[in-house]
């Protein structure tokens, strides 16, 4: 019995110190954009270890995930950093969803204009 007991006890300690359990979301408020203009969902890891990180744009009515063409989903470099965009046709209403290993990292949603000019930015928060 003492035996299980240990073996339970080392299992739960393994899985408590497992990344995966320590995650942590942060999301953005959302904005929108119109035809031509696309979202950007960046995040940095500004810690000085590796961090697995994931980015997401979701939509503002039903949070489904929106990105478009490039993912983020991967571990990041001290210093490192990556995105997701959103569709730049039509108009969208969303926000960010960020899911990272460490609280070492600065995130947050970009607008461009068709230009590439970045109209606005919102800083992700727990």
């Amino acid at each position: 019995m003492d035996v299980t007991r240990s073996m339970l006890a080392a299992f739960a300690w393994l899985v408590a110190m497992s990344p995966a359990a320590h995650a942590l979301d942060l999301f953005t408020t959302a904005s929108e954009t119109t035809n031509g203009s696309q979202f950007s969902c960046v995040i940095v890891n500004v810690g000085t270890r590796p961090n697995e990180v994931s980015a997401t744009v979701q939509s503002y009515w039903d949070g489904s995930d929106i990105s478009a063409g490039t993912t983020c989903q991967k571990t990041l470099a001290a210093g490192a950093g990556c995105h997701t965009s959103g569709s730049s046709s039509g108009t969208q209403v969303g926000y960010c969803h960020f899911t990272t290993t460490s609280s070492k990292v600065r995130a947050g949603l970009l607008v461009y204009n068709s230009n590439y000019d970045v109209t606005s930015t919102l800083p992700a928060t727990k």
